[in-house]
């Protein structure tokens, strides 16, 4: 346990204890890197908060959020006792226990998003890549789902039983991309134990697909959500298209939104 006793201080002491290949983060030039374990930037997109907005906190020119302290402590990979001093530092008190379920409520701010991103295609996904909610953009240009619960609305569960053309241009894209789901996967079986159907799911992905249990076996590699896609639009035919994916908490929630570049 670190000893700091202001926030912004044990901030700035958790990223330097925690090294990239803790974190997960690709090695990156130069090779001899200018501060111990992780940079700012690197922990501001593991958390998805900003580098500028970090820097404040660390700083002690900002109050963070609950949901911002949480997904610190999540990209830190803190135990439950530092994310309760971690909580306390900030102000706030211990996160309740968690039931090991994933969270599958679309949450007040993600609904805001789906309502003003309307110029773009935009869906809301769970911790597992299940397709929770989308905009009229994403249903009629990207992808068509079933209207009902089930597997068919899982990005992972499409992305390795299905059959037919893929929609990435270069098979590196597609290898990457099906690394960093599975690795997300992983990890949310880890934080969710409880959560039967996300057991059920890779139990049964194993099984069915030799890829996916290859990846599951194996250490994480440096991959990616493929930032460039080729989608067949049933309306406008070929469209290529730009994704970004978002992490949004509280709620575990990815966003992705797709744009033509």
């Amino acid at each position: 346990m670190w000893r700091d006793d202001d926030f912004g201080t044990a901030l700035r002491t958790l990223r330097h204890r925690l090294t990239p290949g803790e974190a997960g983060v690709p090695a990156s030039l130069p090779a001899v890197r200018r501060v111990p374990g992780l940079r700012r930037d690197e922990l501001a997109g593991l958390a998805g908060v900003s580098e500028e907005h970090l820097k404040r906190l660390e700083q002690g020119r900002r109050r963070p959020s609950p949901g911002v302290v949480d997904a610190l402590a999540r990209a830190l990979r803190l135990g439950a006792d530092e994310h309760a001093r971690l909580r306390a530092l900030a102000g706030f008190a211990a996160a309740p226990e968690p039931d090991g379920l994933v969270p599958r409520q679309v949450t007040e701010t993600a609904r805001r998003m789906l309502d003003r991103l309307t110029e773009v295609a935009v869906c809301i996904c769970d911790a597992t890549w299940t397709v929770l909610a989308a905009n009229k953009l994403w249903h009629t240009d990207v992808c068509t789902i079933p209207d009902t619960p089930g597997r068919g609305r899982n990005v992972v569960w499409r992305a390795f039983t299905e059959a037919g053309p893929s929609v990435f241009q270069v098979p590196e894209r597609l290898a990457g991309f099906r690394a960093t789901v599975v690795a997300e996967l992983r990890d949310a079986a880890h934080r969710y134990p409880a959560d039967t159907e996300l057991t059920s799911m890779v139990t049964d992905l194993r099984a069915l697909s030799p890829d996916f249990a290859l990846l599951w076996d194996a250490p994480p590699v440096p991959g990616g959500h493929a930032d460039r896609l080729r989608v067949p639009s049933p309306v406008r035919g070929d469209l290529y298209l730009d994704l970004d994916v978002l992490t949004l908490n509280p709620g575990d929630l990815r966003v992705a939104v797709y744009s033509a570049g």
